[in-house]
This record gives structure tokens, C-alpha cells and sequence, in this order.
């Protein structure tokens, strides 16, 4: 089998017709608690038959540290192959499913959104890597993979252990495993042929740091490609072959995922938050929403309000 990087793309249009799971395999389980969940891959996919259909999260995203084996893979209408030693990222809202080889080894990481970016919101650079699916291959890194593997292997003990202070430790480890991630994808990126020159990854460091200062002002794409000194179909392309994005889809993720965490952790209504988010017509901030988010504003508070409440119970 080859490992081949992951074409980043948008939600594709099925995805209104894949089941949206709670955890893979699972209809209406409450949030993990912590806002992290870890487990064995063996152990979940024998279940099924080594192979976990086609679904999606709304609310998570997920890491997949496959150990060894192989393992089949879809990503909306994308097909893949790969083999341990590898990582694989998938992020809310994509459509993935998994045919797993009965020689399996290695752990699912979950995590609540909302607190992937809390972790990394200091780092706009290093967030914006996991906007799409990716693969990190490290058969010739044995560098990567020991630092990856042992990042990952000390979080899944802290997970099962119960000893003092674990709720820090599991956040302190959750954010050496993301940034490790970020960096081995990025390394990547930049050793393909034709792609990520430094000037590329100048452009959207700063682009991402502009947007997260004002994504609420809904400035388009010419007036951020202008405060780069670059062009509207530079900033495009930049984009394209770094995230796997429009410029565009940039924003509206940004704009997107402040939408959801308002929508699931505040007491603002819906047309608050449309406003806060720069929307002069709740409507049409009703309509983005469920475009991109696959349902309503109110539809999507009311899962998550009674996901939460069953977390509690």
C-alpha cells in the first residue's frame, strides 16, 4: 500500500445523507467527559467487523494514531490507503469511514472542537492545519515517530490513570500531541514537490492572524489579500494548496466555528450572535449556518444543550 497525503476539501454535498455519530458507531451518546475521549481501535473496530461506515461529527474532530496494520480509508468522496507507523486527522463535519486490517494496533483520540481551539487559539498558524483531513506518514521519520508515538502513548496512560491533578496534565499533553501534529503535517506540505515555499507560509500565517482579529467585521477576500500585498487569486491559491481551501472557505470556517461555540456555550439568541458576528440580517446568518453546518442555528444548540445535559445526568 502507499501512504499518500489527503486532498483537503469542503463538507462534500452527501454529507446531508451520512449519519452524524456522537462517537463512531455510536447514536446519541453524550459528550465525553473532559471534552476527551480515548480508545483502543482493535477494541471498537472488531465490533464492526474491522470496518467503521461512512459518518460524520459535528462536534468532534478526531486522531487516529495507527501503531501498525493497515487500514482503508474515505474521506467524503476521497478513498485512501495507508499503513502504521502513521496519523490521521479528521476534522468536524467531514464524512470518513474506516475498513481496519485484523492486525490493527493503535488509539482513537476525541475531542470537542470547542476545546481544540481553546488549546490553540494563541497559535493561528498551527490551528490552521487542521481545517481538512490529513495524513501524517512517518515510515522514514523515525525522529517524528518517536516524539508522536510518545506524546501519544504518555496521554493515553495520563486517560486511564486517575491519580491527582490528571485534568491539567491531559490538556498539557493534548496540546504537545496537536503541535506535534501541526508540525509533522506542515513538514510535509513543505516537501512537496511545487508546494509551501516560505513566502507562501509567510502569507498565511498573517492571513490567519488578520482573519482572527477581524473575521466579526466580514471584510472580503480582496482586503485581506491587499493588506498582504498580495492579490485576491494569490491569497486563493495559497490557500488551496496549503489547507485545501478558497480563501473563502477560510473565512466562513472561521466565522463558522465562533457561530457553533456561541451557539453551544453561550445565552446569546440567534440573532445576537448573528450580530456579533458582523451578520446585519439574522435570516441570512440562518442560512449560512445550516449551508455549511448541515442544520439551524437552533436545531444545532438544541443537540448540543441535550448532548450536554445527558453528559450530566
Amino acid at each position: 500500500m502507499d501512504n499518500r497525503n489527503i486532498p483537503g476539501s469542503a463538507p462534500h454535498p452527501m454529507k446531508t445523507l451520512v449519519p452524524t455519530y456522537a462517537l463512531y458507531g455510536e447514536h446519541g451518546q453524550g459528550l465525553v467527559p473532559e471534552s476527551l475521549h480515548c480508545e483502543s481501535i482493535p477494541q471498537r473496530s472488531s465490533l464492526y467487523g474491522w470496518e467503521i461506515k461512512l459518518h460524520r461529527h459535528d462536534l468532534f474532530v478526531q486522531i487516529l494514531y495507527i501503531r501498525s496494520g493497515e487500514v482503508r480509508i474515505q474521506f467524503d468522496d476521497r478513498r485512501l490507503e495507508a499503513r502504521g507507523p502513521c496519523a490521521l486527522f479528521v476534522p468536524a463535519l467531514h464524512a470518513h469511514g474506516f475498513r481496519f486490517s485484523e492486525d490493527i494496533d493503535g488509539a482513537v483520540i476525541t475531542i470537542v472542537t470547542q476545546q481544540m481551539e481553546k488549546l490553540l487559539a494563541p497559535h493561528a498558524d498551527l490551528l490552521a492545519h487542521f481545517q481538512a483531513p490529513a495524513l501524517a506518514v512517518f515510515e522514514s521519520d523515525e525522529h517524528g515517530r518517536r516524539s508522536f508515538s510518545l506524546a501519544v502513548e504518555l496521554l493515553l496512560a495520563e486517560y486511564a490513570d486517575t491519580q491527582h491533578w490528571r485534568l491539567p496534565l491531559l490538556e498539557s499533553m493534548l496540546a504537545t500531541v496537536l503541535a506535534l501534529l501541526a508540525r509533522k503535517i506542515a513538514t510535509q506540505a513543505s516537501q512537496a514537490p511545487g508546494r509551501r515555499t516560505p513566502r507562501a507560509a509567510a502569507h498565511l500565517h498573517r492571513f490567519r492572524t488578520l482573519l482572527n482579529r477581524h473575521f466579526r467585521e466580514q471584510r472580503d477576500i480582496a482586503h485581506y489579500a491587499g493588506r498582504l500585498g498580495i492579490t485576491a487569486t494569490q491569497l486563493n491559491r495559497i490557500c488551496r494548496e496549503e489547507l485545501g481551501l478558497s480563501a473563502l472557505g477560510v473565512i466562513n470556517g472561521r466565522l463558522l466555528a465562533e457561530a457553533r461555540r456561541d451557539l453551544a456555550y453561550s445565552s446569546l439568541s440567534v440573532k445576537e450572535i448573528a450580530l456579533t458576528l458582523g451578520f446585519s440580517d439574522p435570516g441570512y446568518f440562518s442560512r449560512f449556518f445550516a449551508k455549511h453546518a448541515g442544520m439551524s442555528p437552533s436545531g444545532f444548540r438544541i443537540l448540543v444543550r441535550n448532548q450536554l445535559d445527558r453528559q450530566r445526568a
